[in-house]
């Protein structure tokens, strides 16, 4: 029986250890990949670290945004961690456990200016706001990681041969049609109406009629880019994707729809009227008029900005009319200037309108619209009635300058015939000589514009506001060539309410500046 049992016993052993055998050589054999791979993917370890982007640089030169070499220190112990990043300079002392890595920087170094066109990016380098935001997939590298192993109780192998920096690849540079000196001008004349009527905010954006390109778009408060997190987060984005009501300036629109149409013709007589009756809604004049008889000019109704002349227009005019011409400039469409984030406006189709709507809209009231919106359509007076296409991006390039997507003139469509275009220059110059926008004179040069004084609307009540206005200038110089289209906001003024006085000085300073900066000669005056 003993001998049995030994036999028995060895056989099993003998069983057993073919079987052991059999598994090892399926395991480090015939599956020897498989549990190779296994093995490194709870080993392996992938940390992402900031790496270069393009530079953003303005249209003289000026750089925006860039990029700077710095130190990042994470813990090898167990867990990872960060313990610092984006140093200057490296440790002086390096701690057991300590791994210190190259990573990139986003700077900024001209701070504020140009801030919310520029945006900024978040700790990885990624593009959260403005340009940076917008344009990211051309100025990010390809994603740089750090590969690294660990033992199985998580702690880091330091052998500089298991630790691998991804190739990257360079980001591409954005340059802007932004002008640095102009927007520096922009800047410094906004900041200082909004000091001196102690105003909520305010917005100013310029256009170059040549072909599109935004020479300067500023709106503050704003921030610095260096420092985004230490500021309202309203600042960090452009009040030019935003929309308001436009008030008076929006009769331009009114009046070229009419002249367009041929309802009205530059020689046509309204009504003198304080007050119209529309759809059971009173309508008055936002001032006292000084009415010189019973009839007044088409000249005269914008010069002085009466509300009542501008819903005899649009009643004249028909709703359907009325909405295509609108439309025609490009309202209630997002611009695509450059910008995430832009509106689209809120027009309304004239089937919903409500019956008072066709005079309130003439006036710039019961329609939202963006700044950049009021830009593209009053400059089209400026381009014989072809809306231009606002855009900020002027140039995308690669560093080799391998790649180059370069931005030129693009068009919507057509506002206005080329005649109504040249009789809207000419009724624009008339308000600036003679009526509500003398403040916008330029020595030696022809300009015409429109003032705006717009009440504001609650937000979620829809209700205008008592006492609370949005005061604009908008105008285009010089007439004979039209070079530049110049919008100024100013967000509830203190002490005036009139874009006369609030934001056409503001108009006449940069455009001047702005027009002999450019060498733009003089046509006159």
């Amino acid at each position: 029986m003993d001998r049995k049992r030994v036999s028995s016993a060895i056989a099993a052993f003998i069983v057993l250890g073919v079987v052991f055998f059999l598994a090892l050589f399926r395991i480090q054999i015939l599956q020897y990949n498989f549990y190779k791979q296994k093995a490194e993917v709870q080993q392996r370890r992938f940390i992402r670290i900031a790496t270069d982007r393009g530079d953003i640089v303005s249209s003289d030169g000026a750089v925006l945004a860039t990029s700077l070499s710095t130190y990042s220190i994470y813990t090898n112990t167990g867990e990872f961690k960060w313990i610092k990043r984006k140093l200057d300079r490296p440790p002086a002392e390096k701690l057991p456990g300590m791994v210190v890595i190259e990573e990139k920087k986003r700077v900024y170094p001209n701070a504020h200016l140009a801030s919310q066109v520029v945006g900024f990016t978040g700790a990885d380098n990624e593009g959260l706001a403005g340009i940076e935001q917008a344009y990211d997939e051309y100025l990010r590298s390809k994603e740089g990681w750090i590969k690294t192993y660990a033992d199985p109780i998580g702690f880091e192998f330091l052998q500089a041969k298991s630790k691998k920096l991804d190739t990257e690849e360079d980001g591409m540079n954005i340059v802007l049609t932004i002008n640095q000196k102009i927007q520096y001008a922009v800047e410094r004349e906004l900041s200082a109406a909004i000091k001196k009527f102690s105003a909520i905010s305010g917005t100013a954006v310029m256009m170059d009629l040549k072909d599109g390109g935004i020479l300067a778009l500023a709106s503050k408060p704003d921030f610095d880019p260096n420092n985004y997190s230490k500021f309202d987060p309203k600042t960090w984005n452009s009040r030019a994707c935003l929309v308001y009501e436009p008030g008076s300036t929006f009769k331009l629109i009114t009046a070229a729809s009419g002249l367009d149409q041929g309802t009205i013709t530059i020689d046509s007589k309204l009504q003198a009227l304080n007050q119209i009756v529309v759809g059971g809604k009173t309508i008055g004049n936002s001032h006292q008029i000084n009415w010189p008889g019973k009839e007044i000019s088409i000249s005269y109704a914008l010069e002085q900005s009466i509300n009542t002349a501008m819903a005899q227009i649009s009643m004249k005019l028909g709703k359907e009319k009325f909405y295509n011409h609108i439309k025609a400039f490009g309202f209630g469409e997002k611009t695509g200037f450059g910008l995430d984030g832009e509106s689209s406006g809120i027009l309304r189709h004239y089937n919903n309108w409500y019956t008072p709507d066709i005079a309130m809209l003439s006036f710039g009231q019961s329609i939202a619209v963006t700044p950049m919106q009021l830009l593209a359509a009053v400059g089209s007076f400026g381009k014989e009635g072809l809306v231009l296409k606002p855009h900020l991006v002027k140039r995308i390039e690669s560093r080799d300058g391998s790649y180059v997507k370069s931005y030129s003139a693009e068009y919507y469509g057509r506002s206005v015939s080329k005649k109504t275009a040249e009789e809207m220059l000419g009724l624009m110059e008339n308000i600036v000589l003679k009526g509500s926008g003398r403040h916008a004179k330029i020595k030696g040069y022809h300009v015409g514009g429109k003032t705006g004084t717009a009440q504001k609307v609650a937000v979620g009540s829809g209700a205008y506001m008592k006492g609370n206005y949005i005061a604009s200038f908008i105008g285009i110089a010089p007439l004979k060539k039209p070079r530049l289209v110049c919008l100024v906001i100013i967000d509830d003024p203190k002490g005036s309410i009139w874009g006369e006085s609030t934001a056409a000085p503001v108009f006449q300073r940069v455009v001047d500046e702005s027009l002999r900066y450019l060498n733009v000669p003089p046509d006159g005056l």
